[in-house]
């Protein structure tokens, strides 16, 4: 734990990634997209182990959430990220991150879609953008649980994502 210590960047060499490193918390600090940047590096390291990143109440706009979604495509050891009170996050950046949760372009897209994180919080306390987003973490919500459900089977959380979202086609075209 980290919180309140006014961390914005994080370098990480990646040649002496901590393998034993599960929980990371840098909550109420000022982690940017440079920040994200160093994340990425944890969350790609070929041995990575964390399983639960919080980052509550930092400064990560949409493009830090893309450089944590585009790490966490292939990573299968983060189950809990914590994005809370990251008001630079817009829908956008929502969306994002439900495409990496639930990619539904295409089924083999959504099958390829991250099925390790189990639970993605991105409230955010700007009530005219909660509001607005609402629907979006719905879909988070409900792509998380199927997640969680499946628990360690990854190829039947693709499936049961692919029944609920491709199959069906008013959820389809609400996403």
């Amino acid at each position: 734990h980290c919180d309140s210590c006014g961390i914005g960047s994080i370098d990480v060499d990646t040649e002496h990634i901590p393998k034993n490193l599960k929980s990371l918390h840098l909550n109420d600090n000022i982690i940017n997209t440079d920040g994200c940047r160093g994340l990425a590096k944890l969350l790609q390291g070929g041995d990575a182990a964390l399983t639960c990143l919080s980052l509550r109440n930092n400064q990560i706009d949409d493009e830090g959430v893309q450089v944590l979604a585009e790490a966490l495509q292939s990573n299968t050891s983060l189950d809990t990220l914590i994005l809370r009170g990251n008001d630079g996050i817009s829908n956008h950046g929502m969306t994002m991150l439900l495409t990496l949760i639930n990619d539904v372009s295409s089924i083999k897209a959504t099958l390829q879609s991250n099925h390790t994180l189990k639970y993605v919080n991105v409230e955010r306390i700007t009530p005219s953008v909660l509001e607005s987003g609402e629907e979006i973490k719905t879909h988070i919500d409900i792509a998380v649980m199927i997640n969680r459900f499946n628990g360690s089977h990854p190829n039947a959380a693709g499936r049961e994502k692919v029944i609920q979202t491709q199959l069906h086609s008013e959820t389809r075209a609400v996403l």
